[in-house]
């Protein structure tokens, strides 16, 4: 499969994905109350298995039915939250920047990296 089609696919699971965790984190921190970065953690917690589940069948559509490629993925992801949290605390904690622009810039950028690492690493076989 080549990859602009790969792009445009993840794209479009991590369109769906993302919205769901930053409406996610939206209400967690805004409406319950919960620190934004610990909203972060929970939100990310909240969407892994979907976006685990639709990218290796729709966007990559890998037959690999590894436990470990599984895990590998859960643990990448589960950095990832923790480094999009990091993140929030950081620019918004810190250094005052509103946390619902720097959760939403964190997590495209950090969309980008993800993208690269599954391509290669986890699906590409």
């Amino acid at each position: 499969m080549s990859s602009v089609y790969q792009i445009i696919k993840y794209s479009s699971v991590g369109i769906v994905t993302n919205t769901i965790g930053y409406i996610l984190y939206i209400v967690i921190s805004n409406l319950i109350g919960v620190n934004p970065p610990i909203a972060a953690i929970l939100a990310g917690l909240m969407v892994i298995g979907i976006s685990y589940y639709l990218n290796k069948r729709f966007t990559f559509k890998s037959k690999n039915k590894g436990v470990v490629t599984a895990l590998n993925y859960y643990l990448l992801y589960f950095s990832a939250i923790l480094l999009h949290s990091s993140n929030i605390f950081i620019f918004s904690s810190i250094l005052g920047f509103v946390h619902e622009i720097v959760a939403g810039i964190s997590l495209i950028a950090i969309s980008c990296s993800l993208f690269l690492i599954q391509k290669f690493y986890f699906f590409d076989r």
